[in-house]
């Protein structure tokens, strides 16, 4: 049984380095599972060891992060459109059939089955160079015979608790530094959102961890499961700016091309109003975060 904070949450690492390992093969094949496994994998991995920094005596942490956030854009780029491909498929499907001008659904296929391919090559490549061997060799010996502070021997709810209310400041710090939402500041809000979800993401990490700490209070489980609302809520959010970013891009090719634009402009705006709906939800939930234990 782990009994001190370095106890916990190397274990925690190493659950998540096997879950790395375990689903590469899949991933290298293109199993979509299989790359999205891997990928919230690479998250954990990356979030507790930012938020556990300090129970380290060494900067190797922050260095493995960073390499584990490029194994991460790769396993995005070939995940990421399916994800907007699904999307649209559905709103396409409630389209009332004398409004689809153009063949949009067509287009859209096109274009995001060969962002898909592409991505699912870059992943290939990623997972078969010299570059993930080394990440996986560093998480290997950081996990096993890396050096720990002395905050790693403290008990797990006393130094988890420290853990928790950095990230929860982060949290604040990204709320409070959202900019403005008005018409001609859609892109910086966005943007701001978007760094909400991750300091979301990252408490939501900690606070599950912390919460497998015996004697974790009610509050650390109910902080770990609105945190992850948040998330969700901004994922949704996230995923209609990737939307809206393809089908402004496909309305403005339609027009030298000769094509209707009408099809793309309408899902257009059905993506700006469930991204609205994204944000009222996420203030609603912020509102009544806990704040306390």
């Amino acid at each position: 049984m782990a009994t001190t904070a370095g106890d916990v949450l190397l274990g925690y690492l190493r659950e998540q380095l096997g879950e790395l390992r375990r689903h590469a093969p899949e991933a290298r094949e293109g199993q979509a599972e299989a790359v999205h496994q891997m990928r919230v994998a690479a998250r954990r991995l990356r979030s507790l060891l930012g938020s556990g920094r300090k129970l380290f005596a060494t900067a190797e942490p922050s260095d493995v992060r960073a390499e584990l956030r490029w194994i991460s854009v790769e396993l995005g780029a070939a995940r990421d459109p399916r994800v907007v491909q699904a999307r649209l498929r559905d709103l396409l499907a409630a389209e009332p059939g004398d409004l689809g001008h153009g063949r949009p659904d067509r287009k859209i296929d096109e274009e995001l089955d060969a962002a898909a391919a592409a991505g699912h090559q870059g992943v290939v490549t990623a997972l078969d160079s010299e570059r993930y061997t080394r990440l996986i060799a560093r998480l290997e010996v950081l996990l096993s015979v890396g050096k720990l502070s002395d905050r790693a021997s403290r008990r797990p709810g006393k130094a988890f608790k420290k853990i928790l209310a950095r990230d929860t400041a982060r949290l604040d710090r990204a709320v409070a530094g959202l900019p403005a939402a008005s018409p001609g500041n859609v892109p910086a809000r966005a943007a701001g959102l978007h760094e909400v979800r991750k300091a979301a993401k990252r408490l939501r990490y900690s606070a599950e961890l912390a919460a497998t700490v015996s004697g974790a209070g009610k509050q650390v489980r109910k902080r770990a499961k609105a945190a992850r609302r948040i998330q969700t809520i901004l994922g949704l959010h996230h995923d209609t700016v990737m939307a809206r970013a393809l089908l402004a891009e496909l309305g403005l090719r339609s027009l030298p091309a000769g094509e209707s634009g009408f099809s793309y402009g309408r899902l257009h705006a059905k993506e700006e109003a469930v991204a609205a709906g994204a944000e009222a939800d996420f203030l609603k939930a912020w509102r009544r975060f806990p704040r306390n234990g």
